[in-house]
C-alpha cells in the first residue's frame, strides 16, 4: 500500500523536469492535464478505421455455437446493465473499426496503448489520430477526446470527461463461464464482420507521436490505472502470481484489485459492502469461475465482482473507474500518477 516516491524536493524537481521535457517537445500543460494542439496529433489515414454503429445484438451462448469465436479470443465485457452485461470479441468487431457507437456503450480499442475503453452510450465518434502514443477520437461536434482518459482535449467540449461504464478485458471462454446468457453482437454467417488479427507491435504513426516515457516502470509494463477521486494510481501487473488480490486505500476509498493471470485480466472494486470493509484475497483452491474470497464471510467472488457461493451470494461489488493499459500510455496521460508497490 505504498507509492514509489522521493523526498519532497526531489519529487518536485522530477515533476518540473517532466513538464520542461514536455514543453520542449511542444506540449502545453493545463489545469486538466497535459494538452497538445490538434496540429501535433499524428492523424490516421482517411477511411483507415471506419467506426461501427449499433451492430445487431444476440447472446453469447448463441454466437458461441457458431464456432466463429476462439476460446482465447480477447473480449471487452461490460459488467452491469441489461442482460447481465455482455462481451465484444476484439478480433471480430474492434480490430478494424477501433470505435463502436452503441446503445450498450461507447467502445474505443487502442492496441498501441494496450487497452479497450468503455464509456456510457453515445454516438458519432471515430478514430482521429495519436498523441503521445494514445488514440485520439473525434466526436460528431468536432471535439477531440483522449480514448484512454475520456477527457476532451480540444473543441467545443474541452475539459469535459466521458463517464466510464463497469468493464473488464478477458477471454471469450472465461466470460462464457461467468455469463453465457449475456449479450453479444451477431456474427451472422462469419462474413458480415470478418475477424482481423490483433496488432502485436506499436504502429508507426503511434510511434511517431510518442513523447518521453516515465522511467519509473518499463514502458510496456501492463498496469491497471485507477482513477481515485483526487489522484490517479497505477498497479503493475506483470509480476503478479496466477491469482492475486491487491488491497489498497487512497483517501476514503478502499479498493481491491483482482488479477487473474490465465486471462490476463485486472479489475478494481470498492471493498465496502453493507457498511463494512471486506478483506479480499486470492484463493488457490477455489474454482477458476470464482478465484477470490473475503475473510469476513468466506464468500467466493468472481472476476466480475459477483458473489456466487457463501453468505453474500448474489451480491455485487461496486466497480471503480479504472483501465488496464500499457504504462507508457497511462503515464503519458497522467504524468503525476502514483505507482503501487
Amino acid at each position: 500500500m505504498t507509492e514509489r516516491s522521493t523526498p519532497r524536493a526531489v519529487g518536485w524537481l522530477r515533476r518540473l523536469a517532466w513538464r520542461l521535457a514536455l514543453v520542449a517537445g511542444g506540449v502545453v500543460w493545463t489545469s486538466t492535464g497535459v494538452q497538445t494542439p490538434a496540429d501535433e496529433i499524428v492523424r490516421i489515414e482517411p477511411g483507415q478505421f471506419p467506426p461501427l454503429t449499433e451492430p445487431p445484438c444476440s447472446y453469447c451462448s448463441t454466437q458461441h455455437r457458431k464456432g466463429l469465436i476462439l476460446g482465447e479470443d480477447r473480449v471487452v465485457a461490460w459488467l452491469r446493465g441489461a442482460h447481465n452485461g455482455g462481451a465484444i470479441p476484439l478480433r471480430h468487431f474492434l480490430s478494424g473499426p477501433r470505435v463502436i457507437n452503441d446503445t450498450y456503450g461507447l467502445f474505443f480499442y487502442d492496441p498501441d496503448g494496450g487497452y479497450v475503453a468503455a464509456y456510457r452510450k453515445d454516438y458519432g465518434y471515430s478514430a482521429y489520430g495519436w498523441r503521445r502514443g494514445v488514440l485520439i477520437v473525434q466526436g460528431q461536434d468536432g471535439t477531440l477526446w483522449s480514448a484512454l482518459t475520456g477527457i476532451a482535449i480540444e473543441g467545443p467540449q474541452q475539459g469535459k470527461r466521458l463517464p466510464r461504464i463497469p468493464n473488464l478485458v478477458t477471454d471469450w471462454q472465461h466470460w462464457l463461464i461467468l455469463h453465457p446468457e449475456s449479450t453479444a453482437y451477431d456474427l451472422f454467417e462469419g462474413q458480415t464482420y470478418r475477424p482481423l488479427p490483433l496488432p502485436r507491435t506499436i504502429s508507426q504513426a503511434a510511434q511517431r507521436s510518442l513523447g518521453p516515457v516515465d522511467s519509473r516502470l518499463p514502458g510496456e509494463t501492463t498496469v491497471l490505472g485507477v482513477e481515485f477521486p483526487q489522484v490517479r494510481k497505477a498497479y503493475p501487473l506483470d509480476k503478479l502470481t496466477e491469482r492475486a488480490c491487491l488491497l489498497d486505500q487512497v483517501g476514503e476509498l478502499p479498493i481491491a484489485v483482482f488479477w487473474y493471470q490465465p486471462t490476463r485480466s485486472a479489475v478494481a472494486f470498492d471493498r465496502r459492502l453493507d457498511g463494512r470493509t471486506l478483506t479480499f484475497y486470492a484463493d488457490d483452491v477455489s474454482p477458476e469461475s470464482a478465484p477470490f474470497k473475503d475473510r469476513e464471510t468466506g464468500t467466493r467472488w468472481t472476476l466480475a465482482g459477483r458473489a456466487v457461493d457463501g453468505p453474500l451470494r448474489g451480491r455485487e461489488l461496486a466497480w471503480v473507474d479504472s483501465i488496464q493499459c500499457h504504462w507508457r500510455a497511462w503515464s503519458a496521460e497522467y504524468p503525476e500518477t502514483l505507482v503501487h508497490e
